[in-house]
């Protein structure tokens, strides 16, 4: 008899707990989808890897601007700089995958594994790309004091005087140092670069002539160019600048293969709900597709990114992660 009733107390046992489970499991599934039907209902951070000011910090804010309105939530940006952007990225990448926490990120995003034994993130398998949202290609330029007026010219001056030349580097993994590691490589150039806190401090250097070179956003350089102070050799780009049509693509100039074009785009922690990153993904698209974002893009200096699937991102973000070692290898920087 006790062994009956011990069996029926077991059963009753694993009955009731069963019950609760699946009660719970319910609880679970309709939680979700309560979260997702009713994402957002808070506001959404947008987290820039760099301090404020700089082109990631006002694409963030035009984003916001236009996206919360769609969205009917406050969208804030908050800037999480250090590390070459790795600090940021981090903080995201561990961040809670609700739909409230996004990062903005650029060419280092993808950069840091090859720079960084141990940069604290998967770019592929921590994040989920939501949208590319813009491009800000960079100009190759030179003081007004170095005569070369064509990238040709400037090249045949570097290497009539190999190591006297320096050119400005304003972080490294950035597209500004990698795109002139690039053009190192291809032209076959004996030039230095020279390593700074960002673009304003090597800008200063630039126009002293205390550095012969640089690659600079086309954001920042527009007045330089107009004034004289700078002289524009190239864009990096695939076609022309509408700011500066007279100045050749860096292939016009006979460099095809000098081809990194910053990027600036949206991503969320990779274990986001799917119907979550829709939603947010159907919005940004929309979104970049308007004029009004366009147009805020544009004012920055920035040119805005055809609006296109996550697929296309993650496809790209994979290319860019691939080209990288190489680069850093035979430009000899070392992990940190």
């Amino acid at each position: 008899m006790d062994g009956n009733l011990s069996r029926r107390s077991i059963l009753k046992a694993a009955l009731t707990t069963g019950a609760a489970g699946a009660a719970g499991l319910l609880s679970g599934t309709a939680a979700f989808a309560q979260g997702a039907d009713g994402w957002p209902n808070r506001p959404i951070t947008i987290i820039v890897p760099v301090a404020a000011g700089g082109i990631i910090d006002l694409l963030s804010r035009a984003v916001g601007d236009v996206l919360s309105p769609v969205l009917k939530t406050p969208i804030v940006t908050e800037p999480r700089p250090g590390a070459d952007h790795m600090i940021g990225t981090r903080f995201v990448a561990r961040a809670e995958p609700d739909g409230y926490t996004w990062l903005f990120a650029s060419v280092p995003f993808t950069v840091s594994p090859a720079l960084s034994r141990n940069p604290g993130f998967d770019p592929v398998a921590d994040f989920a790309p939501l949208q590319m949202i813009a491009s800000s290609p960079n100009v190759l330029v030179v003081p007004a004091s170095v005569p070369a007026k064509t990238v040709k010219e400037f090249v045949a001056l570097v290497k009539s005087k190999p190591g006297e030349f320096n050119y400005a580097n304003p972080g490294n993994g950035s597209s500004n140092h990698l795109g002139m590691e690039m053009l190192k490589q291809v032209a076959g150039l004996d030039i230095m670069g020279i390593v700074y806190k960002g673009q304003p401090p090597a800008i200063v250097d630039l126009l002293a002539g205390r550095v012969q070179a640089m690659m600079i956003s086309s954001s920042l350089v527009g007045q330089y160019v107009a004034n004289g102070t700078l002289r524009a050799l190239a864009v990096v780009a695939p076609s022309r600048l509408t700011a500066l049509p007279d100045v050749p693509t860096i292939a016009e100039a006979g460099y095809p293969d000098v081809n990194v074009v910053p990027w600036f785009g949206l991503f969320a922690p990779a274990k986001t709900p799917a119907p979550i990153l829709a939603k947010a993904r159907g919005a940004l698209h929309d979104a970049l597709a308007g004029q009004d974002l366009q147009g805020k893009i544009r004012n920055i200096g920035a040119v805005p990114y055809p609006p296109n699937g996550p697929e296309a991102f993650a496809s790209h973000i994979k290319n860019e992660i691939a080209q990288w070692p190489a680069l850093v290898a035979k430009a000899g920087l070392e992990k940190n």
